[in-house]
């Protein structure tokens, strides 16, 4: 239920984060859209008022040299300055069509249109005085037409302010928008950096869950392991145990029965003295059974002697060294020494590690494994170290992975067994590795002398 519970948050961790992301990508393709379509309208419109700006100048120059032209050829009687009057007057004309006509393509209104028939009436005006130069009339026709270009020039000059301040209005505009585009690009990167943020923190929770799954299973196949050999076991002490008893008590009754027989006759007593040792020994291994196949993760830490370890895995081991044929050696320094530790959990490591050496070793010449335990500091170092020359180093890396093997698959293992033990240390608050620097295979595993009597 855990692990689902946890695979659940872990998918709603990422879905969450996902719609944040997927909104933050639509929100920015919208502004980044709208971004783009401001600045192509505000560019549009700069070009627009660079263009009105300096075609509107073009015709007013042009409108006053075509009137000064005009009065001086009055003045003067001359037909050429006459002439140039007509061709400046012209070409204001030819530059307002111009500038309408790119304003018009360039997606930007204007009044200049309205002013193409003023033009058409000026310029056959001028034609007029053209036609007969010189003459009152020709001199009135000029004076009016000086007035009505003035007139026209003051309204070019008048749509020039109303274009500049337009245009100013524009630019604070733009100003104003620049500073809310500036606020939303900080918004958006901040929100990315909070988002990376959230991402790694999401990253780092599906670690956790990962190693917490993955504890789980080992556990939950190592329970299972356990369940099914306890059980057994169990069957097992039941069905030995009480022909067991009944066989030792009648041995020790007959021995009793029999000592004027045992006087006479040694033998005897030595097959009854043969039949209660190994009638032990058979108790011993029955006991060595249940304690492997004991589940003690719920066991209470308690006081345990380096020499009572000792004992135990002599014990245990004897039948083993006997089918194995290998030599077994338990050395250390600090055989007083205790640790506060799950008795059961400790010799069940020991005994997976010197079984794994047993296994590796079975082929070679000279088969050996050696226990060595002493105190450095506050700690107690125990060593298991065969007479194989070392695990390969591609291999090492995966040496506490889950259900990673090297051993025949027809064989019966889970690949659990150094992650267990791995797991089991960790829990007394030490540490199982591998030691590549040894000539042999040997692992190493560290326990704090001192330890909290009460876990929390």
């Amino acid at each position: 239920m855990l692990q689902k519970n946890l695979h659940r948050n872990s998918i709603k961790s990422y879905i969450i984060l996902s719609l944040v992301f997927l909104l933050a990508g639509v929100f920015i393709a919208i502004i980044g859209h709208w971004t783009l379509s401001v600045n192509r309208d505000s560019l549009q419109r700069v070009y627009s008022f660079r263009l009105f700006s300096r075609g509107n100048f073009q015709v007013i120059a042009a409108n006053l040299k075509s009137m000064t032209s005009l009065s001086n050829a009055i003045t003067n009687k001359n037909t050429q300055l006459l002439e140039e009057g007509y061709i400046h007057l012209e070409s204001a004309y030819g530059f307002l069509i111009s500038i309408d006509s790119e304003l018009y393509l360039q997606g930007t209104k204007s009044t200049f249109s309205e002013q193409f028939d003023t033009y058409e009436e000026l310029l056959a005006q001028y034609t007029k005085i053209m036609e007969a130069p010189f003459t009152e009339h020709s001199e009135a026709l000029s004076y009016q037409l000086q007035r009505q270009v003035k007139a026209l020039n003051q309204f070019l000059g008048y749509a020039e302010s109303e274009f500049w301040k337009q245009r100013a209005e524009d630019f604070e505009n733009i100003r104003l928008r620049n500073k809310i585009i500036e606020k939303i690009y900080w918004t958006l990167v901040l929100s990315f950096i909070i988002g990376t943020f959230i991402l790694i923190y999401f990253f780092i929770e599906r670690v956790k869950i990962e190693k917490i799954i993955e504890q789980q299973r080992v556990e939950m196949v190592a329970n299972s392991r356990l369940a099914a050999l306890g059980n057994f076991s169990a069957g097992v002490a039941h069905e030995i145990n009480n022909p067991l008893t009944v066989i030792l008590w009648r041995a020790k009754s007959l021995k009793k029965s029999l000592k004027e027989v045992l006087s006479l006759n040694s033998k005897v007593e030595t097959d009854l003295d043969s039949i209660m040792v190994n009638t032990s020994r058979i108790e011993k291994i029955i006991k060595s059974i249940k304690t492997l196949s004991k589940n003690a993760e719920s066991d209470q830490k308690e006081k345990v002697s380096i020499a009572s370890l000792r004992d135990q895995l002599n014990d245990i081991l004897s039948p083993k060294i006997a089918t194995e044929s290998f030599d077994f050696k338990f050395t250390s320094n600090c055989l007083e020494e205790s640790l506060y530790v799950r008795e059961v959990q400790i010799i069940q490591v020991l005994i997976n590690l010197i079984n794994n050496s047993v296994e590796a070793i079975k082929t070679l010449d000279e088969k050996w494994v050696r226990v060595s335990v002493i105190k450095n500091d506050n700690t107690i170092e125990i060593s298991v170290t065969d007479s194989g020359k070392g695990i390969p180093k591609k291999i090492q890396p995966h040496l506490f992975s889950l259900f990673f093997t090297t051993k025949s698959q027809s064989k019966e293992n889970s690949g659990i067994g150094l992650p267990l033990s791995h797991q089991i240390i960790k829990d007394h608050h030490g540490s199982l590795t591998y030691n590549a620097k040894s000539e042999n295979t040997q692992f190493l595993i560290s326990i704090p002398i001192i330890q909290e009597i009460q876990e929390v």
